[in-house]
């Protein structure tokens, strides 16, 4: 039995491991759209590099939360980490833009294997502070996608472009053992596979959870294509690595800066008023990078878009965590991120659909992205939230 202390230290102990893990990450965040064009690829070679992972992150989420549940979540966690660290090494090998697009492919499918796993143990650890633990949680990410970047761009400056490959690897090993050392588990019976799309059935039941999931979707939806769409921008206006790395981390720091402290607030005076006012900033933030054309200008809706995008965010998983029962929660959990996370293949491929029809600059599909957020302000206004 794992005590109520024993469980606060762990929450920490948990952000620890998940900061080196998702540190070694973002190493390659700002170097893969500069590979993809160093490989032979052009713009929608490199939106279509970038967008891959999120792509197989979003779509096998709901089959891992199940196998988590079966398997346990710490080793699942440990496994899919460890497939992450060996799909990165193997970049260094790559020889064309396609190799790598299979490489990035693979990735999310590993980080799809932990994702489940990492939200329900989270929420098994958490108690009745699911809006803090979260907020460690996210905050631990945030922090790791401030350094991963620019730290990343620094060592492929002075190094090589394919230094933080092997970075990512190291740092991935690390991580994967504090983890496994230190972060504990409520030990149960091996239970009985339960096969992925019942989960969808018990959340089909609430109207509510798939609203808050729909929530989700308008922020994974933009970070999707964002994350796709800034390189290649970037890369348009003249910019490099560096620039790229600079934007990703501003995102990164403010969604940092603000995680924890909306976890914590949404415990005090609830979930609704901190989503309306992340969502509101979400679609003013994505309207306004239609009209961007220098480095600081999209330094300063990257630092905005990182403030709303956190506050979406943590409340998606937040309200999730309130409602979802115990019982198989980590398929419970993959089948609801699964449906939020819908928008990691709906925004970069709709965006790339939009712009290889329309043959429009990568601009007007910055609008694009802001469609979801308004139907997302329109739920949030008619949620009644539980007291």
């Amino acid at each position: 039995m794992v005590t109520r202390g024993k469980l606060s230290f762990a929450i920490y102990l948990l952000g620890l491991a998940t900061f080196i893990t998702f540190l070694s990450a973002k190493l390659i965040t700002p170097v893969v759209p500069v590979l993809t064009e160093k490989l032979g690829g052009e713009d929608l070679n490199i939106v279509t590099v970038s967008g891959a992972y999120l792509v197989l992150l979003a779509l096998f989420q709901i089959f891992t939360g199940a196998f988590a549940d079966w398997y346990g979540k710490r080793r699942t966690i440990a496994l899919g980490a460890f497939l992450a660290a060996l799909s990165s090494i193997l970049c260094v090998l790559a020889w064309s833009w396609e190799q790598l697009l299979v490489l990035r492919a693979f990735s999310g499918l590993a980080d799809a294997i932990a994702g489940p796993a990492l939200l329900a143990l989270v929420a098994e650890l958490s108690g009745k502070r699911k809006g803090r633990a979260m907020g460690i949680f996210r905050s631990s990410q945030g922090l790791a996608f401030i350094i991963g970047p620019i730290l990343g761009g620094s060592i492929a400056h002075f190094f090589s472009i394919y230094a933080p490959f092997f970075v990512d690897f190291g740092l991935t090993i690390l991580g994967i053992s504090i983890f496994l050392i230190f972060v504990p588990e409520e030990r149960r019976k091996r239970k009985e596979f339960v096969f992925p799309l019942e989960a969808f059935k018990s959340i089909k039941q609430n109207l509510a959870l798939i609203k808050i999931a729909c929530l989700g979707f308008s922020e994974t939806f933009a970070f999707a294509a964002l994350s796709s769409l800034i390189p290649a921008f970037a890369i348009d206006l003249g910019m490099a690595e560096m620039e790229i790395a600079t934007f990703f981390t501003i995102e990164a720091v403010f969604f940092t800066l603000t995680s924890l402290i909306v976890g914590v607030l949404s415990d005090k005076i609830g979930r609704k008023p901190i989503m309306t006012i992340g969502l509101t900033c979400q679609l003013i933030t994505l309207i306004a990078f239609f009209f961007a054309e220098n480095f600081w200008q999209i330094l300063l809706l990257m630092a905005f878009y990182g403030f709303g995008s956190s506050s979406v965010y943590v409340m998606s998983s937040t309200m999730a965590a309130d409602m979802l029962p115990e019982k198989n929660k980590a398929m419970l959990f993959g089948a609801f991120d699964a449906l939020m996370d819908l928008g990691l293949i709906a925004g970069p491929s709709i965006c790339l659909v939009f712009l290889s029809i329309s043959r429009l600059p990568l601009n007007y599909s910055f609008l694009l992205t802001a469609i979801p957020s308004i139907i997302a302000l329109k739920i949030i206004f008619q949620h009644k939230e539980r007291k």
